[in-house]
């Protein structure tokens, strides 16, 4: 009985062992560190701060390496850790910007000098699109970015935002057809 009772316990923990195989640091950069930084982007806009939010994203990961594990979804941690902090740092802003308003810089919008006609109406309907995604909700615009700039599959992104496979669904339904509400109304039914 007792000899049975240890294979019992030697087998879960070679199971549990197989089952959470951490990840190294230096995996979680190869391995998501491109989708990693094209999700920061999407969420600043700006190198500067897409560089900053990547670099604090992966220090907090590092900080919980033991609780991301290879059979689990280490991208939608990564990235939902990168949608906090960014979250974070629109609130920050927001409550210094109502105590001393600050005034800036809009960016200017690159335009291709080519000359080609198409490569700047794509650039053109591109901006239109990331402008629209940016004035979406959070709860929309997280999802949009998670979905078609790192390319995660819904269940994933449920996941790493502790919410519904059909909300996510939802919200990005909805999304979508905001931006092509928006993109008609701008380009007529072309």
């Amino acid at each position: 009985m007792i000899e049975t009772s240890r294979l019992c316990n030697s087998i879960l923990a070679t199971t549990d062992a197989e089952n959470h195989e951490h990840i190294s640091e230096a995996q979680l950069v190869s391995k998501y560190g491109d989708s990693v930084y094209r999700f920061c982007l999407s969420l600043v806009y700006r190198r500067e701060d897409a560089d900053d939010l990547f670099q604090d994203a992966y220090l907090r990961a590092f900080t919980k390496i033991e609780k991301i594990n290879q059979s689990g979804n280490p991208q939608g941690f990564l990235l939902s850790i990168a949608a906090s902090l960014w979250k974070s740092q629109k609130r920050k802003f927001a409550r210094r910007n109502r105590l001393a308003p600050e005034t800036g810089w809009e960016d200017a919008c690159e335009t291709d000098s080519s000359g080609l006609e198409e490569q700047v109406l794509a650039k053109e309907e591109a901006l239109m699109v990331r402008k629209m995604v940016s004035t979406l909700p959070d709860k929309m615009r997280i999802p949009v970015i998670m979905h078609y700039t790192a390319g995660m599959p819904v269940a994933d992104i449920a996941g790493a935002l502790k919410m519904p496979v059909g909300t996510v669904k939802s919200h990005l339904s909805r999304a979508r057809r905001i931006i092509k509400k928006g993109l008609l109304s701008e380009y007529g039914n072309e």
